[in-house]
């Protein structure tokens, strides 16, 4: 009788440890979907969190290439680096500022086709890191080695409508930023940053879809329909949808997902500082960022 009940006392003992060690099919699916709403909440904060981090990655990018900027214009008698004229335009003939217009030669090659003239290279003994021009959340491009040469090298190897060489020490770069062209022509082939009325209002660099922030054809009145050259999309697509905009931003395109950072986009301006704007602010200002409103046009003569 006593061995039966030990017995019992073994078998009901072991029952209850089996029963103990498991889980039912119920309680599994519990922890489950208490798992999954978890992650649904905390996977949004981490993603924002990691952005964050970049976006302040991005700001010391820019800070450190304005700073850049602003020795090389004390070096550089407050002129900033030259305009750059991309070859769709002008055919990579030399662009001269005489007579209150810019004017091309016929037969040169122009010191904007020059690899070692562009703003970033101009800039870069300042700076002494190539990295600095990459923005963790986006790039303009990858500098690959068919852009080596010049202008007619490029042409020849990639069949581009522009051109945009570049040194060697650049390839493998994936750039990001870009420059206000409508104030390098101001500021550099025409005058001096002094010229500038109020350079705290005006867009320097910038994340941008294109190394030249701002389309050319804002910075000569007789190239583009002047409806077009003030209208925002054409002047700030490229630095709001800096992802995937180029000269002109399709439809299709201006969706948040384009967009360089979560909250906006990061700017430096003409009197040094940096900081980040609102992509809606960015769009509702493209005018005076541009410096449309304080900064004069040019016409473009082909001779």
């Amino acid at each position: 009788m006593q061995h039966n009940l030990g017995r019992h006392h073994r078998t009901r003992a072991s029952e209850i440890c089996r029963t103990a060690a498991g889980f039912t099919l119920i309680e599994l699916l519990v922890v489950i979907a208490i798992i999954a709403i978890l992650a649904a909440v905390l996977f949004p904060v981490f993603s924002q969190a990691r952005e964050k981090a970049r976006q302040s990655h991005c700001l010391s990018n820019l800070r450190n290439q304005t700073m850049a900027m602003m020795q090389y214009l004390n070096d550089y008698d407050e002129r900033l680096p030259a305009f750059e004229m991309w070859g769709g335009r002008t055919n990579c003939q030399e662009v001269q500022f005489s007579g209150g217009a810019f004017v091309t030669v016929p037969g040169s090659i122009s010191e904007a086709c020059d690899p070692y003239q562009r703003w970033s290279v101009r800039i870069q003994p300042y700076l002494r890191n190539l990295q600095i021009y990459s923005d963790p959340s986006g790039r303009t491009s990858w500098i690959y080695p068919a852009m080596l040469g010049g202008c007619k090298r490029a042409f020849g190897d990639i069949g581009a409508a522009w051109c945009w060489p570049w040194p060697t020490s650049f390839i493998g770069i994936d750039f990001s930023y870009g420059y206000n062209q409508f104030l390098a022509a101001n500021a550099a082939d025409a005058g001096t940053i002094a010229a500038v009325p109020r350079p705290a209002d005006v867009l320097l660099l910038a994340d941008s879809a294109h190394s030249d922030a701002v389309p050319q054809g804002t910075v000569f009145y007789n190239i583009r329909d002047e409806a077009a050259i003030d209208f925002p999309r054409y002047t700030a697509s490229r630095v709001v949808w800096a992802n995937v905009c180029g000269a002109y931003c399709i439809d299709a395109h201006q969706a948040d997902q384009y967009t360089r950072h979560q909250l906006g986009s990061i700017i430096s301006f003409a009197d040094g500082h940096t900081k980040l704007l609102q992509h809606r602010n960015v769009f509702a200002r493209a005018r005076s960022l541009t410096g449309l409103d304080q900064l004069r046009r040019f016409a473009l003569i082909v001779q």
